[in-house]
């Protein structure tokens, strides 16, 4: 019995771990609208243009002003 409690206990961890994690990279994904180029092909996105934009001037090493990433 004990062996039972244990697998479903492990289970439902691991579906919840799941689940947040997939809520989280969604999450993640759906701020990128507004990014600018670095060297080296590194690309920097922000949820916000404003955001974009200052990062952008402070950033020594942009190639590119802000732009709206196509999803």
């Amino acid at each position: 019995m004990a062996k039972n409690n244990n697998f479903t206990i492990i289970s439902l961890v691991l579906l919840l771990v799941s689940i947040l994690s997939v809520s989280y990279l969604s999450a993640v994904n759906a701020d990128k609208d507004f990014c600018y180029d670095q060297v080296g092909d590194g690309h920097h996105c922000f949820e916000k243009e404003k955001r974009c934009d200052q990062a952008q001037k402070q950033d020594e090493l942009a190639e590119s002003p802000c732009f709206t990433e196509d999803n």
